[in-house]
């Protein structure tokens, strides 16, 4: 069978022709096959077993600690982990416990475990924290920038921190059946959104940078991270965010292109019209020549035709979910545009 090894997975095969797509994806000694032909299903399966013992397991309904929902008259697929959520539940000895809305207070600013406070290594923090960031990454955008905050007191955490890393599990408790959902009727074509917080953490000064790409109506990338140099402006913020965003819009726009033998410029969304500007515009002005080399690649992904820069007003920016806490209004709007419903 003429089946390619992906350039940029190691772990994905894909066998495209005009008659049939297929993809096969291994994690260890586990198979996943995607086709839109059957036969072609069945062929694989027949190759496999003639040189391997496996054992059919039929449509995935479980994969990596992830629920996998079909539903056929829709079109869609669902991912969630609410299984994953009870378990934590009963590990950390809150499955009785009072829920919240979002998983952290609006605005909310920590100080650092250092200053005067006891710092208390008795209670597991890292270990939630890090039961936390694989929710994280794989279901559940919505938690994090929380989790990518608290991490910042692996070290140093008090009774405050322990706190808030729990209030981030109630809050998963009242939605632990929230998933990703996507659509066979949705956006064809992948679309991103990034934001900048500039300036929140009050301890070092740098800004947040938040990013996120859809297909299908459902979120398939996303990242939160501490931006490594201060920003002085939220131009300068913002403008270091899009460089971020565009490095993972040239990767996406790589491997849509093995799938579906497609490339097209992929349309990126901010907040920032003067950010903007400067990615499109390559001037050096008094007040951003100082910013490093290194972010202005962005004009180059421009002028590529790699990424289309367009701007989207704050009110309209789901990857601001990405950069600080919200209001339980914005979060869970934010949250659908994403495409995170309840399963």
């Amino acid at each position: 069978m003429a089946i390619k090894k992906s350039k940029l997975e190691p772990c994905m095969y894909t066998k495209m022709n005009e008659k049939c797509k297929t993809i096969v994806t291994v994690y260890v000694d586990d198979f996943f096959i995607f086709s839109n032909d059957k036969k072609e299903c069945t062929d694989l399966k027949q190759m496999l077993s003639s040189r391997f013992k496996i054992k059919d397991l039929g449509q995935v309904k479980q994969c990596l600690g992830m629920n996998v929902k079909f539903d056929k008259l829709e079109g869609s697929v669902t991912l969630s982990q609410e299984h994953y959520i009870d378990n934590l539940l009963h590990k950390f000895n809150l499955t009785d416990c009072k829920t919240f809305d979002t998983p952290m207070e609006h605005k909310l600013n920590v100080n650092t475990g250092q200053n005067n406070k006891v710092i208390n290594n008795k209670v597991p923090f890292q270990q939630l924290i890090g039961s936390l960031m694989y929710l994280s990454v794989l279901t559940r955008p919505d938690i994090t920038y929380s989790v990518s905050y608290l991490s910042q007191y692996n070290n140093c955490h008090t009774d405050e921190h322990w706190g808030y890393a729990k209030r981030v599990l109630k809050y998963l408790k009242k939605t632990k059946s929230y998933g990703i959902k996507y659509c066979s009727n949705g956006i064809s074509d992948i679309k991103g959104f990034v934001d900048a917080d500039w300036a929140n953490n009050t301890i070092d000064r740098r800004s947040y940078t938040g990013f996120c790409f859809l297909l299908s109506n459902g979120v398939i990338s996303w990242e939160c991270r501490k931006q490594k140099t201060v920003a002085l402006s939220t131009c300068e913020a913002e403008y270091m965010g899009i460089s971020e965003a565009c490095k993972e819009a040239i990767y996406l726009r790589a491997l849509q292109f093995e799938i579906t033998n497609k490339m097209y410029t992929l349309t990126l969304y901010n907040d920032n019209q003067s950010a903007q500007k400067l990615s499109t515009n390559p001037v050096f002005h008094k007040k951003s020549k100082h910013i490093d080399v290194k972010y202005h690649f962005t004009r180059e992904c421009v002028s590529n035709n790699i990424v289309d820069l367009q701007y989207l007003p704050t009110t309209d920016m789901p990857a601001d979910l990405l950069t600080k806490s919200l209001c339980s209004k914005r979060h869970y709007m934010f949250m659908k545009m994403l495409g995170i419903v309840s399963v």
